[in-house]
């Protein structure tokens, strides 16, 4: 084969060239420190080395999103802390009201610094975070959640939602709750059920908040406790008639309204239930309103009252001089000419016997009053304590919604009215302690608002670790793909370097080669 000098020029040439992009690329390999330059380098390593970066973008952000949520829940946690401040001190002005020693202005003083406190946490309920977004208003952050209509009610302007940001592959994070479930769903009374009296009670009875015994006999449905007066009433109603001229007859009065009528060719009732059921019947005649229990019947007026209760026990049809006479259902005797009516009058007075009533009118618990003896029917248990009157009662419903902001404002109400007499001091004590049954509910709602926002900074510190765990596992992979291995890049250069030289010594010595320096 006959090899020219220009072909032997020219591979000489190529070789040096091959050369010197070898030591060329390897140079930019050590000045850049990595080992994939570009796609054509290695096609699949830089398909790795983008997927890698982008788990490391990614999982950055879900660290930015961390940090995002961290603050926002910090901020709540504060805001809570004193919200919880301002509630426990109005308790405290609360119990400090309900001293009998105070005049009016010791209370109005209080009222006023109550009113302060009521302030203070409307301002706290509108706290906004560095972005000027506020913390309790739901989806509608940029709306200030809480304000005073015209009407001096107060109004939840957000809305129930909650923001969640991600802060791992599958892990969310809620970074707010909503005004409405921190200071408008705070169940009232004892959390399940209210305790309360009527407003025109007589007597001095207190009412306590009461508890739950037994959640499975509870039904919750309303009662109230009545203290009736307890009666003669009996059974039977017996007719004498000494001829057989005339029918006897025989009517009973509650208040001068007729309630119930039967002659002697009639059938009487029978039970006292009976008797209690045509009572109660005309309840919204004569206002009065009948109880069986125990084996015996009591009345008390429908609402609180200190009026007597006249029963009145009539008889007509009868002769006189017949010797007939009607044995009543209350002990009446009734007797021709000489008497044919009667008055039983039951007076008011201290209450020496209750009845529990249901929302049907069915008797579910009775028994003698005892002052602070416990009342127990259905599941649940309350005490009175004072001096209830006759006819006096007291409601027990279930627990319904009632906003923070409404509970002081009752207690600022109830401090400022004027105590005239002992109805009034009773009527403060009732109040605190329903404020104090209410603003305990109240506590124990931002205590677990509490939790659940300490909760979830435990689950970003959580989660923050596992992403730097992560974003150092995907580092080390990256690194094994990409970086440069200095002392074998720095070996392969010198390796290069020498046969670059070489190369180019043996170009120039195959160049310097002709036959004309053998002629």
């Amino acid at each position: 084969m006959r090899v020219s000098s220009i072909q032997i020029q020219s591979t000489g040439l190529n070789a040096m060239l091959e050369q010197q992009a070898r030591l060329s690329k390897t140079q930019l390999q050590i000045a850049a420190g990595k080992n994939i330059l570009s796609p054509a380098d290695d096609p699949s390593g830089m398909a790795n080395i983008l997927n890698l970066q982008q788990s490391l973008n990614i999982t950055a952000q879900y660290q930015e999103n961390a940090s995002y949520a961290r603050m926002r829940l910090s901020l709540e946690e504060n805001n809570l802390g004193s919200i919880n401040n301002v509630l426990d001190r109005v308790r405290e002005l609360a119990l400090q009201g309900n001293n009998a020693t105070l005049s009016d202005n010791d209370r109005a003083s209080i009222a006023a610094e109550v009113r302060q406190r009521l302030d203070e946490l409307l301002a706290l309920a509108n706290s906004q975070d560095a972005a000027g977004n506020y913390l309790y208003a739901g989806f509608r952050e940029t709306v200030q959640p809480f304000s005073l209509d015209p009407s001096g009610e107060y109004v939840y302007n957000g809305d129930n939602g909650q923001r969640f940001v991600q802060i791992g592959a599958s892990r969310q994070v809620a970074v707010g709750d909503s005004g409405a479930d921190v200071f408008m769903s705070v169940r009232g009374g004892n959390g399940v059920f209210t305790a309360r009296e009527d407003s025109g009670n007589n007597g001095s009875g207190v009412i306590d908040p009461g508890s739950v015994t037994d959640p499975a006999a509870y039904d919750r449905d309303s009662y109230r406790i009545v203290f009736p007066l307890v009666t003669s009433a009996a059974m039977p109603l017996a007719f004498g008639d000494g001829s057989a001229n005339d029918t006897l007859a025989y009517s009973l009065s509650i208040n001068g309204t007729v309630v119930y009528t039967v002659d002697e060719n009639g059938t009487p009732l029978a039970s006292l239930d009976a008797l209690a059921g045509v009572i109660n019947d005309a309840t919204a005649a004569t206002g009065v309103r009948a109880y069986v229990a125990d084996g015996a019947l009591y009345l008390a007026n429908a609402s609180p009252s200190e009026a007597p209760i006249v029963v009145t026990e009539a008889m007509s049809g009868g002769s006189d001089g017949d010797g007939d006479t009607v044995n009543g259902y209350f002990g009446a005797q009734l007797s021709g000419a000489t008497a044919p009516s009667a008055d039983i009058t039951y007076g008011a007075g201290n209450a020496a016997y209750y009845v529990v009533e249901d929302s049907s009118g069915n008797i579910e618990a009775s028994g003698p009053y005892q002052e602070g003896a416990r009342i127990a029917f259905n599941g649940i248990e309350t005490a009175i304590s004072g001096a209830p009157r006759a006819s006096d009662g007291f409601m027990v419903e279930p627990s319904r919604n009632q906003d923070m902001f409404t509970t002081l404002g009752n207690l600022v109400r109830a401090l400022e009215t004027e105590i005239k007499g002992p109805d009034d001091r009773v009527a403060l004590s009732n109040a605190v302690n329903r404020f104090v049954s209410d603003i305990d509910q109240a506590m124990e709602r931002v205590n677990q608002v509490r939790a659940k926002v300490g909760a979830r900074l435990g689950a970003i510190d959580a989660q923050e670790g596992l992403n730097a765990d992560y974003t150092l596992q995907l580092e080390r992979a990256l690194s094994d793909v990409q970086d440069l291995d200095y002392a074998e890049a720095i070996s392969r250069l010198n390796q290069q370097q020498v046969a670059l030289q070489a190369a180019q010594q043996s170009y120039v010595q195959i160049m310097g080669l002709s036959l004309f320096n053998f002629l």
